[in-house]
C-alpha cells in the first residue's frame, strides 16, 4: 500500500454509505469495497478498511451492541481477501462473486454465532434464523459481480497515482520557491 491516505479517507465515506443504506436489512456496501481494496492493497488494508468502516458507521448510528464481533469479523474477512490477493492476481467476475458469497457466509456464520452467545440463544436456532438475512446479505454479490473489477482498477490507479507524473503545468506545487 503506497498511499495509506486514500484508505484512511475511504473509511468515513464507506461508513456514511453504510449508514444511508441502514434501512435496508443486511444490504450494505462494506463487502463491495473491502474485497477489491483488500485484493489490490493487501491484508492490512483489507482489515483496516472493513474494521474501520464498521466501527465508524456503528458510531454514526449509535449502535454498539454487536460492534466488537461484527467489526472484527469484517476485518478478518478483509485480511483473508488481502491474503488471497497476494496468492492470486487477475480475478475475474465469477471468481470475485464466489469469493464474495464465501465471505458473506463466513461473516454471517461467525456473527450469528456470537449473537447467539451474546443473547443466550441456542446457536442452531440463531443460525436458522439468520438464513433470510444471509439471503438478503448475498444480494451484495450482484454488486460485486457488476462493480468489483472496476473498483479494483480504480484502487490500483489511486494507489499508484503521483502528482510528480503530471505535466509541469498541472503539477501541484506544495512549497513556495523564491
Amino acid at each position: 500500500m503506497k498511499k495509506p491516505g486514500i484508505l484512511i479517507a475511504s473509511i468515513p465515506l464507506l461508513a456514511a454509505l453504510r449508514v444511508m443504506m441502514a434501512p435496508l436489512p443486511n444490504i450494505e456496501p462494506i463487502m463491495l469495497f473491502t474485497i477489491p481494496a483488500a485484493l489490490v492493497l493487501g491484508p492490512l488494508a483489507g482489515f483496516s478498511l472493513a474494521f474501520g468502516s464498521m466501527v465508524t458507521s456503528d458510531a454514526m448510528m449509535g449502535s454498539f451492541q454487536a460492534t466488537a464481533y461484527t467489526a472484527l469479523t469484517y476485518g478478518v474477512v478483509g485480511a483473508i481477501c488481502g491474503l488471497l490477493g497476494r496468492m492470486k492476481r487477475g480475478w475475474n467476475r465469477s471468481e470475485l462473486t464466489v469469493l464474495s458469497f464465501a465471505m458473506i457466509l463466513l461473516y454471517d456464520l461467525v456473527t450469528a454465532s456470537f449473537f447467539a452467545l451474546q443473547f443466550m440463544i441456542p446457536v442452531p436456532i440463531a443460525l436458522m434464523n439468520q438464513i433470510p438475512f444471509t439471503i438478503l446479505h448475498s444480494s451484495g454479490c450482484v454488486l460485486v459481480f457488476l462493480f468489483a473489477p472496476s473498483l479494483m482498477k480504480a484502487v490500483k490507479m489511486m494507489d499508484e497515482f503521483s502528482f510528480s507524473k503530471l505535466p509541469g503545468s498541472l503539477r501541484l506545487h506544495l512549497h513556495r520557491t523564491d
